[in-house]
């Protein structure tokens, strides 16, 4: 064999690199030129609920500490809680988780659009309706978000511990639930996921909500 047939397989051969550097092959990749799907570890999905978690009790105290020390008798005239108490019965626990539910849909329907783009056909990143979509909806997200926070700090700050004994001790257990939806949607929300480990912190956060509502319903301090 001619030099010349040595270096033609040298340049060919796979087993010896790309020839002129020698490097070798990167890691095997999917077909369609996708990343390949790594779900969140559930240390990973909780520890970003847990920030989640914090940043909304933060900001929620911000307006507690301002209702409280300027407005606190406004905001009891605007609320008008009248602090009644609620039916200890079945049906009452099913409605509280009906409407809690509902919030929970909102963050898994962006979380839909977010993750249909990234299963698409097309490839693996989003089109533009895709982004306007996702941008849309985590704008009314937001916006609904900080009504609730309003609300809810507005409602601290003007009862104190009257409203502090009334939402325990559900409160902490639907922040709990919306915080791991959030997470999950932060995970999402650029990246694909594996629809197993979406559908286990989904069920997860719904079995929570379904918690809170019997504790809101059974359970006073």
């Amino acid at each position: 064999m001619t030099s010349h047939g040595l270096q033609v397989r040298s340049a060919t051969d796979p087993g010896t690199g790309d020839g002129a550097s020698g490097a070798r092959p990167g890691p095997a990749r999917p077909a369609d030129g996708r990343s390949l799907l790594v779900s969140p570890s559930i240390a990973e999905t909780v520890r970003l609920a847990g920030c989640v978690a914090a940043t909304l009790t933060i900001a929620c105290g911000v307006i507690v500490l301002v209702v409280h020390l300027w407005f606190a008798a406004a905001a009891r005239r605007w609320l008008a809680f009248p602090f009644a108490g609620i039916p200890a019965r079945p049906s009452t626990a099913a409605i509280i988780f009906s409407h809690n539910l509902r919030a929970l849909a909102a963050v898994c329907g962006l979380l839909l659009i977010a993750q249909s783009a990234y299963r698409s056909a097309a490839g693996a990143e989003p089109g533009h309706t895709h982004k306007m979509l996702r941008v849309l909806g985590e704008a009314l997200l937001a916006g609904a978000v900080a009504a609730n926070l309003v609300v809810i700090g507005a409602s601290f700050g003007a009862y104190g511990t009257r409203m502090l004994r009334a939402a325990l001790p559900h409160g902490p257990v639907e922040l709990a639930a919306y915080s791991l939806a959030l997470s999950l949607y932060l995970h999402g929300r650029r990246r694909r996921l594996p629809a197993r480990g979406m559908f286990a912190v989904l069920a997860l956060s719904v079995c929570t909500l379904a918690l809170a509502a019997v504790l809101e319903t059974y359970v006073n301090v």
